[in-house]
């Protein structure tokens, strides 16, 4: 078999996220919102790829632990970027980079 275990949703997913995140009014009202739909459009879509190529039997994911931190932390990167910076009160781009730190 090859990919398709979710019937390629992963491009659809992909696909409306960056169509929201690219609307002019989400941009204007809520950027960054948009940013992040933007950011979690391509993420999303990679992992599921990954995923769907696993369970297909094209590919293999090796570790699974590490695959989950892998994905866990680029969601949680691109979280934090798009975040307010006063939820940060000791510093936006420093706790990213700490946080960036512990996940090398």
């Amino acid at each position: 078999m090859s990919g398709g275990h979710w019937e390629y949703s992963g491009a659809r997913l992909r696909d409306e996220l960056e169509s929201i995140a690219r609307d002019a009014t989400v941009k204007e009202r809520w950027p960054r919102i948009a940013g992040l739909f933007e950011a979690l459009a391509v993420i999303l879509y990679d992992s599921e790829h990954e995923m769907d190529w696993d369970l297909s039997s094209d590919a293999h994911i090796d570790n699974d632990g590490q695959f989950q931190g892998r994905v866990c932390h680029a969601i949680l990167e691109a979280a934090m970027k798009a975040a307010d910076d006063r939820l940060f009160p000791r510093g936006k781009w420093a706790t990213i980079q700490a946080v960036q730190e512990r996940m090398a």
